[in-house]
């Protein structure tokens, strides 16, 4: 994904990041008996996902998508508010591991599908105690195709 000073370039379409991580984030999903990596994730057999945000300038994402910046505002998808025990807001590690599957989504659609990736946003969700779960996942599961089978 190339960026472009803050903005990265999706499926031919210009669009805003609004996280950037620099670490690596470790998680651990149901998505079992898989097996995939490039330079931004791994996902090992045993179904841990390694988001890799030491990599280069780090990994950066839009948080829940849709969203563009009209000059220093975001308008589109809500983030959720602050998670206290996270530091980050309710949506933001949901966003994450959502995000990275949905941007490699034609390498691992083979194997894993997009119903798969939703509920691990979901999961993410309640685990992070977002009372709007239920919500964010209905508008994924209705809407996500569009970027799961972009090209």
């Amino acid at each position: 994904m190339p960026l472009l000073g803050g903005i990265f370039v999706k499926g031919g379409l210009m669009s805003v990041y609004v996280y950037c991580i620099k670490e690596n984030y470790r998680y651990q999903s149901s998505l079992i008996g898989h097996e995939f990596e490039n330079d931004w994730v791994k996902l090992a057999p045993d179904g841990a996902v390694t988001v890799k945000g030491a990599y280069s300038k780090g990994y950066a994402w839009d948080g829940c998508s849709p969203k563009f910046k009209i000059k220093d505002v975001y308008i589109g998808v809500p983030e959720a508010v602050l998670n206290f025990g996270t530091g980050q807001s309710k949506t933001y590690y949901a966003s994450l591991i959502h995000d990275v599957f949905y941007q490699f989504s034609k390498e691992i659609r083979p194997f894993i599908k997009r119903k798969q990736v939703d509920r691990e946003f979901y999961a993410i969700l309640k685990r992070d105690g977002f009372r709007f779960a239920s919500l964010y996942y209905f508008f994924v599961r209705i809407f996500g195709w569009i970027w799961w089978y972009r090209k």
